[in-house]
């Protein structure tokens, strides 16, 4: 058993490698990088080791088409005025740290900006708040101005918010502080 055992792990890998690399454009990026991670173990003879580096050509490849989709969303939603959604996207690169451009990153420094004023209705600071926190320009957004007497809606979310936004929670002058864990028990109903 313990002999065929790596030939067994080459077979499994390979067959999902050979699924993968047929269903390259539709296979999801992490299911794709799993695959070809584990190509480093399972790759030991010369037509397994060239499997696995057509697998990274493609992996390669897909993640540069990827990354070009996302820059060019993220442009098109600015050009509409499409504040939120353009920071929601910026949050999910379909590479970890990839980076943005630096114009695209100005581009939503200023949309946020333009968002976050005293005359920009509360609901929409918790909206634009909200898809702030996860961006990556969430530490170098300044509001134009503040409500003059934000309600508690608005509060309560930048207290909830507080550690992704720590600069726009001082302003308001609440401190950074982690949100109370959520209950995952179900409350017991007696019938």
């Amino acid at each position: 058993a313990e002999r065929i055992q790596p030939q067994l792990r080459t077979a499994d890998w390979r067959d999902r490698a050979e699924a993968a690399l047929k269903g390259i454009q539709s296979v999801d990026l992490r299911d794709l990088r799993s695959v070809v991670v584990a190509s480093d173990a399972a790759a030991k003879d010369p037509d397994t080791r060239d499997l696995a580096e057509k697998l990274k050509k493609e992996l390669t490849g897909r993640i540069e088409n990827e990354h070009t989709k996302w820059v060019s969303e993220i442009e098109a939603a600015l050009k509409e005025d499409r504040v939120v959604r353009a920071l929601r996207m910026s949050s999910y690169p379909p590479k970890a740290g990839a980076p943005l451009p630096e114009e695209i990153l100005l581009a939503l420094i200023e949309g946020a900006n333009a968002n976050l004023t005293d005359e920009t209705y509360q609901d929409r600071w918790i909206t634009v708040l909200d898809a702030l926190s996860l961006s990556p320009v969430r530490e170098r957004v300044t509001p134009q101005s503040l409500p003059e007497s934000p309600g508690k809606e608005l509060l309560d979310a930048v207290t909830e918010l507080s550690m992704k936004i720590p600069s726009i929670a001082a302003l308001f002058g609440i401190k950074p502080t982690q949100p109370p864990k959520k209950s995952r028990s179900k409350e017991k109903t007696s019938a």
